[in-house]
């Protein structure tokens, strides 16, 4: 499922191709992916200029002349950048058609969805979500994230898999920032100290930066797939030796995911 980073390399990449350029043609392959009616969606986009890209949570942003095209890519949802007579595939779903070229909306699983809505209406779309903060907010403190653990006893795995407190955490980075935190997943929310809770944010941050310098862990608009998988610590190594202390890296059900962990280095104080 594609997380923060991935949602953030696509907004990367394709803000240096589209960014500025007229949408000249979409054509709706499913009638499901998109929120709109399908013709008055193609309506809407059609003949509008791309201002910007933009990235919330796992939410991407095409700011239009006159509205937000709004994207989340769910489970495997995926753009590709391709020619203009590139052949259409059986998982295409969406194809905006540019001047020279076209971006192919791919989705495998069906679960993807799209919707244009008035720039007006932005702010009440992200505030019905609820997302919580971004990882690079400065308010992200240890203060805020223990005033919003405090009536939380369960586990932090499914705390961080929550949007609300902080949005674009998904299940391999959640693995992979308890782990560099040294906090096991089961550890209750409501128990954690500040400064575990700072070794999160800052843990976080790091792991975040660290995959998007080498493009997570999903294929890329141009259709190769980031590398961050050849640098996982603990996500899908059960079985295998913790690089640190060489146990044996652990696999469990937490909050129905499975969850990646070592046993010495993360032990349930």
């Amino acid at each position: 499922m594609p997380e923060l980073v991935e949602v953030e390399t696509t907004r990367r990449d394709l803000s240096k191709v589209i960014e500025g350029r007229i949408i000249n043609k979409v054509s709706v392959y499913l009638d499901k992916i998109v929120y709109n009616k399908k013709n008055e969606f193609i309506k809407t986009i059609e003949g509008q200029k791309v201002n910007s890209v933009k990235r919330r949570g796992k939410w991407l942003l095409f700011e239009l002349d006159n509205n937000y095209l709004i994207i989340h890519f769910r489970m495997e949802g995926r753009f590709y950048y391709l020619t203009l007579d590139a052949p259409k595939d059986k998982h295409d779903y969406v194809i905006f058609y540019f001047d020279d070229f076209s971006l192919h909306y791919n989705d495998p699983r069906l679960f993807g969805k799209m919707e244009v809505i008035e720039k007006n209406n932005i702010q009440k779309f992200f505030n019905d979500k609820k997302l919580g903060l971004e990882y690079d907010d400065p308010n992200l403190t240890k203060e805020y994230l223990k005033d919003k653990f405090k009536t939380h006893h369960t586990d932090i795995k499914k705390m961080l898999l929550d949007q609300s407190f902080i949005t674009g955490i998904g299940n391999i980075y959640a693995d992979e920032i308890l782990f560099a935190s040294k906090i096991n997943p089961r550890a209750y929310a409501d128990k954690l100290s500040k400064n575990k809770l700072n070794n999160i944010i800052e843990n976080t941050k790091l792991v975040f930066e660290k995959s998007l310098k080498y493009k997570g862990t999903y294929p890329n608009i141009d259709g190769k797939r980031g590398t961050f998988e050849n640098h996982l610590m603990v996500h899908k190594r059960q079985g295998l030796p913790c690089y640190l202390c060489g146990s044996i890296i652990r696999k469990e059900k937490i909050g129905g995911r499975g969850t990646y962990y070592c046993p010495l280095c993360q032990k349930n104080k």
